[in-house]
């Protein structure tokens, strides 16, 4: 074949993440999906915001980070748990206004309460609350590797792939 991929030095993710532990964490919004719900328990064609928080933590003397995925289902009992988000990273609407500027979202900034969820014999992390600048404590299990995160140097991947 003329067009073969070598995966040779591919090394396959064992899908293997860390659970942090129960805490308040500063987090950054990596990015974001927008889509709709699949769930049997939400109305019929809710919009879903799939939010992906990245998370600095220390383990064994070395920064490492972890990212968690929130969903925002967009109907009205729910509508609370978005106020609490945008509050939290900065992007609360005006009053009496119902738009949130998704482009502004990725980059900002705020924190979060973690639990753990148990789910199929498996532990994840979720967020149990998004806390508001005001009302948002002053201490965080992550502080320490939140003031180191951009120290992080990176190694290059080595893209040598046969096409």
């Amino acid at each position: 074949m003329a067009n073969e991929l070598n995966i040779n030095n591919l090394v396959l993710d064992d899908n293997t993440f860390e659970v942090l532990p129960d805490g308040d964490y500063r987090f950054t919004v990596k990015s974001h999906e927008v889509g709709y719900a699949t769930s049997d328990k939400l109305p019929p064609n809710t919009q879903q915001v799939k939010c992906f928080l990245e998370i600095p933590f220390e383990k064994d003397g070395d920064i490492k980070f972890v990212t968690v995925r929130n969903n925002l289902n967009i109907y009205n009992k729910a509508l609370f748990a978005i106020r609490q988000f945008t509050d939290c990273i900065g992007l609360t609407p005006e009053k009496g206004r119902a738009s949130i500027n998704l482009e502004g979202m990725d980059g900002r900034e705020g924190i979060c309460s973690i639990t753990t969820r148990e789910y199929n014999g498996n532990d994840y992390n979720q967020v149990a609350i998004f806390y508001a600048p005001s009302k948002a404590p002053a201490v965080t299990a992550n502080d320490e590797a939140w003031k180191n995160k951009d120290k992080l140097t990176f190694e290059p991947i080595d893209d040598d792939i046969d096409f």
